[in-house]
């Protein structure tokens, strides 16, 4: 596929998911793209705590699509960013994987996915509805992977689903992850962080797609 269709079938899949948003019933097709994106948000939260040498107790997530992580120690103002900007770096790797590389390699990136999925449900176990909608999820992958032939479609899909997320989740009040950043950096504004993230998530996509698109490979 060239360069040209691969950015047309990226806009058509933006067009198709905010379409969904909107749309009667919408949220309910969404509702397992949506619960992964929540595992990429929750999971980018634990990734950042062990880089900065503390570990992760549980992760969590909730059947109405929002999440927890639970860490111990750690730099918390770093743990705080990993789950918009932990979430931005994997849905962008998800993206240059699926379009580099071959279709049987992108299936092994939902493979790895899922095993990401199942690893946490076992060792990071919150409670029972996680653990459910882990491996409900984990299955679906399962299935998808070996059933459905254009799986780098998906991966973009889920691409799009993250950072998408992100820009509708700086809408969320007070326990927003950037609300409990801004706590810790009081005499700086709430919106100077909201802005910061946001510009640094769009310079990672534009980076991104710099990278893949060059006409130099």
């Amino acid at each position: 596929m060239t360069h040209k269709n691969n950015i047309l079938l990226l806009v058509g899949l933006l067009a198709i998911y905010i379409a969904l948003k909107y749309i009667p019933y919408g949220d309910t097709i969404l509702y397992p793209i949506n619960l992964i994106v929540t595992f990429l948000h929750e999971f980018g939260h634990s990734f950042f705590a062990v880089i900065t040498g503390w570990r992760v107790i549980s992760i969590e997530i909730n059947a109405n699509g929002s999440g927890l992580a639970t860490t111990a120690g750690g730099i918390y103002s770093i743990i705080l960013m990993g789950g918009y900007i932990g979430s931005a770096i994997f849905g962008n790797i998800l993206l240059y994987t699926s379009i580099r590389w071959s279709d049987e390699l992108s299936k092994n990136i939902i493979y790895l996915l899922w095993w990401l999925m199942i690893g946490c449900a076992i060792f990071f176990y919150s409670d029972l509805i996680s653990l459910i909608l882990l491996l409900l999820i984990w299955a679906s992958l399962i299935y998808l992977a070996k059933r459905f032939t254009y799986n780098k479609i998906f991966l973009w899909f889920l691409w799009l689903a993250s950072l998408v997320h992100i820009i509708f989740d700086f809408r969320i009040g007070p326990s927003s992850d950037l609300a409990k950043f801004s706590q810790i950096f009081i005499i700086i504004p709430e919106f100077v962080f909201m802005y910061l993230w946001l510009f640094i998530v769009i310079w990672l996509v534009f980076y991104n797609l710099r990278m893949i698109f060059r006409k130099d490979i």
